[in-house]
């Protein structure tokens, strides 16, 4: 297949505010890294070839679920090329929202993702179906890739249903590629994501891998990566910046939204205010005694805001050349320029050592993505990964109606049987991690009742 190198116009924040839209599409590039053009603000430097599809993805695409057409357009305009969406987030909200800013983009300068999750029992007409509404939601005649959406168990890859629709897609010219996204078992049911995706790699069916990969979280997903090297398969990133540098304030006579809803949510639940206030400030405390430990290193270094974290920690996704674009999850115009001017950067050896000295000091207070090392000593199967994953999304992204939602829908009680449990998955956890008190706050964050 012959491999073009595809790019997208460039247009200031100011002067997108002002036309309120995307300009005319640049013409191709010939250099994997350029500068920024004199009087523009900073825009995508680096494009890395996305495994055997031939694309050139922009190395900082855009994942998530923003459910702004302009948003998508201003990352455009930027030299984002690779846009990441899927069936589920806000109800198809993503999807429309991507296909309206699509109308003011060169389609065929950018490359476009969409998944769907089912259960063994989905048949092929039914994903024809679904399919077809992602398109109608898309308004293209053509998708790129079409992914197995946070796949769970090996059995899935070979879902005759899925791999019947894709060939039938394929030959009607309406999709180009098949992939599979994972975040690993949901509770004690699954295989891991290493597992998981090595498998997918080598099925050959496959072109394109979306993994959790990220500083803190890093072993599975190196598994993932030399495989996907092997097989040249696409590879793009999720959840590629986790932490924080301070503990979230709380002022008892002035507090926050969120601690305000957290409180007024564990009243109605029976507790008094002062157990309330007791939980949050031993919380805290216990954020505080971890971020002790990582400031003078961060600050060394010059990593002293949240911000600079995970600009850093895209960073260092991106150092790795077997990872082939990081998708971030843009909510905005500034989102957007934050990141932006991580492309084509190279990570420094005082911010590696920063990163490193943090993930030292802050392993016990970070629930790894998609691990299951503590599952199996939990008496009530509660799905720890999954409902961290549901908190990371509350807390990490801003993203609470989602997380809400997904946590309302798991089966089971939640996180609530941890309540009156004896602490079975701390003794377990291998990094030392509280799991229990990370599950009651992430059960008050994502419960209203």
């Amino acid at each position: 297949m012959k491999k073009t190198r595809r790019s997208t116009p460039e247009m200031s924040r100011r002067a997108f505010l002002v036309t309120g839209g995307a300009a005319a599409a640049a013409g191709g590039l010939s250099l994997p890294v350029r500068g920024d053009e004199p009087g523009e603000g900073p825009r995508i430097r680096r494009f890395r070839t996305l495994g055997r599809t031939g694309f050139e993805a922009s190395d900082v695409s855009m994942g998530g679920a923003a459910n702004q057409a302009n948003v998508f357009r201003y990352a455009y305009d930027r030299g984002v090329n690779y846009f990441d969406v899927a069936e589920s987030y806000n109800n198809g909200g993503t999807e429309r929202a991507l296909g309206e800013a699509l109308q003011h983009m060169d389609r065929s300068k950018v490359f476009i993702t969409t998944k769907v999750h089912f259960e063994a029992s989905e048949t092929e007409e039914g994903l024809l179906d679904r399919f077809s509404k992602c398109q109608e939601r898309l308004r293209t005649e053509m998708v790129d890739a079409l992914y197995i959406h946070s796949v769970s168990e090996l059995s899935i890859l070979d879902h005759g249903g899925f791999h019947g629709a894709v060939k039938r897609l394929k030959a009607d010219g309406r999709l180009r590629f098949a992939g599979v996204s994972c975040h690993g078992p949901r509770g004690q049911q699954g295989e891991s994501m290493a597992k998981i995706l090595t498998a997918a790699a080598s099925d050959g069916r496959f072109d394109l891998m979306l993994l959790v990969y990220n500083f803190m979280n890093s072993e599975e997903g190196e598994q993932v990566l030399a495989a996907c090297k092997e097989h040249d398969v696409g590879t793009t990133a999720m959840k590629t910046a986790p932490g924080t540098v301070e503990a979230d304030p709380y002022d008892p006579d002035n507090p926050s939204k969120e601690w305000a809803e957290y409180i007024e949510r564990r009243m109605q639940r029976g507790d008094s205010r002062e157990e309330v206030e007791k939980r949050i400030r031993d919380w805290i405390a216990e954020q505080e005694e971890t971020f002790k430990k990582a400031a003078p290193f961060m600050e060394e270094h010059g990593i002293t805001t949240r911000e600079d974290l995970h600009t850093t920690a895209v960073k260092w996704v991106l150092s790795n050349p077997d990872l082939h674009t990081a998708c971030i999850g843009f909510e905005d115009f500034e989102s957007i320029d934050r990141f932006i001017p991580v492309s084509g950067t190279q990570l420094t050896g005082l911010e590696s050592r920063a990163l490193h000295h943090y993930r030292l000091a802050r392993s016990n207070s970070y629930c790894r993505h998609g691990c299951t090392a503590c599952v199996a000593a939990c008496p009530e199967a509660v799905p720890v990964s999954t409902i961290m994953r549901y908190a990371y999304y509350f807390t990490g992204q801003g993203r609470e109606k989602l997380a809400m939602t997904k946590y309302a829908r798991l089966t089971g009680d939640g996180s609530s049987p941890c309540t009156g449990c004896a602490g079975h998955c701390v003794d377990a956890c291998p990094f030392g991690v509280n799991i229990q008190s990370n599950l009651l706050r992430a059960h008050g964050l994502l419960t209203l009742a």
